[in-house]
C-alpha cells in the first residue's frame, strides 16, 4: 500500500513539474511580448513629440493633447510592466543605481 502512494506521489510530482515549466514558458513569452509593446509605445510618444516640435505644428493644441495622452499611456503601461515583467526596473531605480 505504501508503494502505491509513493508511485502516485512520484507521478503527481512529475506532472506538476511539467505543468510549472509550461506556465513559466508562457509567462516568459508574455513578458517578451510586453517588452516589444512598451518599446513601440515609447517610440510612438517620441515621434509625436518630434512632430509637435516642428515649426509647422508647434503649439498645435491637438498635438499637445496627443503628446500628453501618450505620456499618460506610457506611465500607465509602465505600472503594468512592473507587475508582469521579470527584468523590469523602473527608471527612478535605474537612475539611483547609476549614481
Amino acid at each position: 500500500m505504501l508503494e502505491f502512494f509513493l508511485i502516485l506521489s512520484l507521478i503527481l510530482n512529475i506532472i506538476l513539474g511539467w505543468y510549472i515549466v509550461q506556465l513559466l514558458r508562457r509567462f516568459l513569452g508574455v513578458s517578451e511580448g510586453l517588452d516589444e509593446f512598451f518599446e513601440v509605445l515609447e517610440e510612438y510618444s517620441d515621434h509625436l513629440e518630434i512632430v509637435n516640435k516642428m515649426e509647422s505644428y508647434h503649439g498645435d493644441v491637438t498635438l499637445q493633447n496627443l503628446v500628453r495622452h501618450s505620456k499618460n499611456i506610457i506611465q500607465h503601461s509602465q505600472e503594468i510592466r512592473a507587475l508582469y515583467d521579470i527584468d523590469y526596473v523602473p527608471q527612478e531605480e535605474e537612475d539611483e543605481n547609476i549614481e
